[in-house]
């Protein structure tokens, strides 16, 4: 009885959400330009359909990571074809599904201090927005999503619960090894000009994104696509231990790493070099059998940089021009310095989210030793929190990031989720010279970090209440490989 009536509910919810996707089809179809109602409905209802599909079947460590995959292309879907971030529908149910998944098995997310000063730093944005006048506005409503942010703090909460076992994390680390070895191959094309062969082909459209010319991948940024790979090698290098007797698929990950470690120079982007190569060295440092083997890392990492000189047509010119090239120096220059100007002005609340492109104009002077540029994005995350939320909003969002990331990263952790606190060490540094020299506003850059610091956090709270003494044995450390 129990199970009819269980097949009943899922029955009318399925129905419900096709007809709901539908109707959200049909709507869509009005916003989307040549798309037919008739297709939008389908669209729709298909959406619907695998939705509930995923809240009723799918372990919420795959929809997550499923989720984590697409978003690589979030925000360039309509540059497919497609009319629907599948991206942000797949991040839904992957979030929705792990809570209620946890919640019937009276094992919910533990609700701990650092998860409410999020709230509060989030109904803090939306009350500047709203002063502000941006709260509808595009660009603030998806950096507010997914920047400062809704989605992150969101994954950082249900990370324990989704990925508690070895084998959830597991699904997650091969899912980014196989989105590097992605990454890695659409970065060799675009630089060796066989651009035939990178998918899909608005990747090579010089009228759509930035940095046309380096390796920007799906992005359509270089520096996001180099710190995206980056995650990508720290996820293979966990895996290694896994492929112990099984050479061929440890060779396999070896080669997206390598592939992810040339993508990275292939970039051209500096901070991609720097946050790679100080989190590398950090984490290395960190580890007492990692330490050993840093030199060999750093001459393998050498060897790359001169192999790929040496064999990739222009990449030493292109490496030259980049490396000698300060105009974007000096634009991080200039708005640093309009940022720290808006803070002396309005120090207590900031100007408001959102706010910096239009209210930053009168901050930008004429510099004494480089010349004046304007920019509609201080590429410091930091300095434009402080300019936009002011002091309150900035040291806020400070304290949850090292209680959230810095703490569980240089903390302690069991041993079977030391690997990924290792890892974190590796990606936390990164994103944050990312963060100090970048706008940094794309989806999976930053729902990296925060899940990665949700599986560590949840780790360490778990060894503290000795709910997980057992999954040390099941996998090997980082440091084993």
């Amino acid at each position: 009885m129990a199970v009819r009536v269980q097949r009943q509910s899922a029955l009318t919810v399925f129905v419900a959400a096709v007809a709901l996707g539908g109707i959200g089809g049909v709507l869509a179809s009005h916003r989307v330009t040549g798309l037919d109602p008739f297709i939008g409905a389908v669209i729709g209802m298909a959406a619907g359909a695998a939705a509930v599909t995923c809240l009723l079947v799918l372990e919420p460590a795959l929809i997550l990571t499923g989720a984590m995959m697409l978003s690589v292309f979030s925000g360039n879907w309509s540059d497919m074809g497609i009319p629907i971030p599948l991206d942000r529908i797949a991040v839904a149910c992957g979030i929705a599904t792990a809570l209620i998944r946890s919640i019937q098995r009276g094992e919910g997310p533990r609700i701990r201090p650092i998860h409410w000063l999020m709230l509060l730093l989030l109904l803090y944005a939306v009350a500047s927005a709203a002063w502000s006048h941006t709260l509808t506005q595009h660009a603030p409503q998806f950096a507010l999503i997914d920047r400062l942010g809704v989605v992150p703090f969101l994954l950082f909460l249900v990370a324990p619960v989704a990925f508690k076992t070895p084998e959830q994390r597991r699904i997650l680390a091969l899912g980014l090894v196989i989105l590097g070895g992605y990454l890695g191959l659409m970065a060799l094309f675009e630089r060796t000009g066989l651009t035939s062969l990178v998918v899909p082909s608005y990747i090579t459209d010089p009228s759509i994104g930035i940095t046309f010319g380096r390796s920007r991948g799906p992005f359509l940024e270089a520096g996001a696509n180099g710190l995206a790979m980056f995650d990508c090698m720290a996820a293979a290098a966990i895996t290694l231990p896994y492929w112990q007797g099984r050479p061929r698929m440890r060779a396999a990950v070896i080669g997206v790493m390598v592939l992810c470690a040339a993508g990275l120079f292939f970039t051209l982007t500096r901070q991609v070099w720097v946050g790679a190569a100080a989190g590398t060295a950090v984490a290395m440092l960190c580890n007492r059998r990692l330490r050993r083997v840093l030199p060999v890392a750093a001459v393998t990492a050498g060897l790359v940089v001169v192999i790929a000189l040496a064999f990739v047509p222009g990449l030493s010119s292109s490496v030259n021009s980049r490396t000698n090239d300060q105009s974007s120096v000096w634009d991080r220059l200039n708005s640093d310095a309009a940022a720290l100007r808006m803070v002396e002005a309005r120090p207590a609340l900031g100007f408001g989210w959102g706010a910096f492109g239009t209210a930053s104009t009168p901050y930008y002077r004429l510099a004494a030793t480089y010349p004046l540029s304007t920019i509609n994005t201080a590429h410091n995350m930091p300095l434009s929190n402080a300019a936009e939320l002011g002091l309150a909003g900035a040291v806020l969002w400070i304290l949850i990031g090292v209680m959230g990331i810095v703490a569980p990263a240089f903390g302690r952790a069991p041993p079977a989720v030391e690997p990924w606190r290792l890892a974190l060490i590796a990606v936390g540094i990164a994103w944050i010279v990312q963060a100090n020299l970048s706008p940094l506003d794309y989806a999976f850059d930053n729902y990296m970090v925060w899940l990665w610091a949700g599986i560590v956090a949840g780790g360490r709270v778990r060894a503290a209440g000795t709910r997980e003494p057992a999954l040390a044995s099941h996998v090997p450390s980082l440091s084993a490989a």
